[in-house]
């Protein structure tokens, strides 16, 4: 009917619920939507269990389920099998897709357009700030010293892989 709003859909994919990261990871998703962007449905969360096989069958049975899909965001692993099912199934670059890390099979999604994003956590410095944490609080002498740094993750796009 005329002046009726439909809601963009957005399926997400979840390695293992247990894993307290992916967890915040979707939590974080959930939030940013239920702030400033109410009109989207966000599907509940299916498991890839980190395994590439589960996620190509997940992401399968999402487009199938919701041909209409306009997003996925995938919050843990089995990138891979996401990846095969949209380019197998023809979706590749027809929906927003999200996921995490820049391992050489993001990077030529992410270029071939299959991917949109990846969020990347930068380990290199990750390790360091850990390291000097670690330092702080073993010579601090009892002192209690805290030693809190933000590390801001990387977004990759086509544009700047």
């Amino acid at each position: 009917p005329a002046g009726e709003m439909t809601m963009e859909k957005i399926g997400l994919l979840m390695g293992n619920p247990r894993y307290r990261n992916q967890e915040m990871n979707e939590t974080g998703f959930r939030s940013y939507f239920r702030e400033h962007a109410r009109d989207f449905v966000l599907l509940e969360p299916l498991s890839t269990f980190e395994s590439s096989a589960v996620a190509q069958e997940m992401t399968e049975r999402l487009l199938s389920d919701h041909p209409d899909l306009a997003g996925l965001y995938v919050a843990g692993g089995g990138i891979s099998g996401v990846l095969a099912a949209l380019r197998t199934l023809g979706r590749a670059g027809s929906l927003i897709t999200v996921g995490y890390e820049l391992m050489d099979n993001v990077r030529s999604a992410l270029l071939d357009g299959t991917l949109t994003l990846s969020i990347s956590h930068p380990l290199p410095v990750v390790a360091r700030e850990t390291i000097s944490g670690m330092i702080a609080a073993t010579t601090s002498k009892g002192t209690n010293e805290r030693h809190t740094k933000i590390v801001p993750f990387d977004l990759f796009t086509r544009e700047n892989v």
